[in-house]
């Protein structure tokens, strides 16, 4: 098991570093350059301070958050570590009064739609078409031998946390 923490990371210069991940997360140069920069960047990094995954959360009108991308190193997926750091993420979130967090991928993406399902997203909408040219998507992007088009949306609502119970004391009588 991989040794890590995760941490936040300030717009600006830092978040450089997590390029390569943000590549992972998205195959276009210009959507990652359009909002890497943006939003709450939780990062998961070694020890020795190497970046490893990435959660970059957008907030968005009444009280959403969108999981603009979510990265894990190719060396080190299948450890849990991004399971474990959507679900620090994820605590986070809701911890400040979030509704809801939706997120997007690829028709495409099979291990990604279960990966977000098993984490308790559920399937909200597509969005035709999104994988185009005028994007920055190659045209014939191809992902377990499925063409890229659509984007499947899904989303995850809080529950609001009620007061505990409180047994009441009964008297005879």
């Amino acid at each position: 098991m991989t040794e890590a923490r995760l941490r936040v990371v300030p717009a600006g210069g830092e978040r450089d570093a997590y390029l390569p991940l943000f590549y992972l997360a998205d195959d276009s140069v210009q959507q990652v350059l359009s909002y890497y920069q943006t939003g709450t960047l939780f990062a998961l990094d070694r020890l020795d301070g190497t970046p490893i995954g990435i959660v970059l959360a957008v907030d968005d009108p009444n009280d959403v958050v969108e999981l603009k991308a979510v990265a894990v190193d190719e060396a080190v997926q299948g450890q849990g570590l991004g399971t474990r750091m959507l679900r620090a993420v994820l605590e986070q979130l809701g911890g400040r009064g979030v509704k809801s967090v939706v997120v997007g991928t690829s028709n495409s993406g099979i291990g990604q739609l279960a990966y977000y399902q098993k984490a308790g997203f559920r399937l909200a909408w597509i969005e035709r078409d999104f994988f185009n040219a005028g994007r920055g998507y190659a045209e014939d992007l191809r992902e377990n031998g499925i063409l890229m088009r659509d984007m499947v949306w899904m989303d995850l609502e809080f529950v609001p946390r009620s007061e505990p119970a409180r047994l009441e004391e009964h008297r005879p009588g």
